[in-house]
């Protein structure tokens, strides 16, 4: 799995209100793999190689109920890939907090 594997599974999380993926939004900011040398099997012979993946991404709004439903998704979707045994988000304030806060 490569950095690109990363930022492409990404594109199965959604900003519900936007209705846009977060990669298209451009909400992500970085999407790196690095390998875990303590993932359960790491030391055993023929045992792929599992990674961790970090993400930088900014918040699509200052509500936090809305961010902490985007963190969730995330970590559940790179969850689901054999090759990751842990995500670590770092979210960035909203640029427009007001824009995307989903008030009128």
């Amino acid at each position: 799995m490569t950095d690109a594997d990363l930022v492409n599974a990404l594109r199965d999380c959604y900003d519900t209100p936007q209705q846009r993926n977060i990669v298209e939004l451009g909400l992500v900011q970085s999407a790196a793999l690095v390998v875990d040398i303590e993932a359960p099997g790491a030391s055993v012979r023929g045992v792929p190689p599992r990674s961790i993946a970090y993400i930088t991404l900014r918040a699509p709004g200052s509500d936090d109920t809305r961010n902490a439903q985007l963190r969730a998704q995330i970590e559940n979707r790179l969850a689901g890939l054999p090759e990751i045994s842990r995500t670590e988000i770092e979210m960035l304030p909203a640029l427009f907090p007001i824009l995307g806060s989903g008030q009128r």
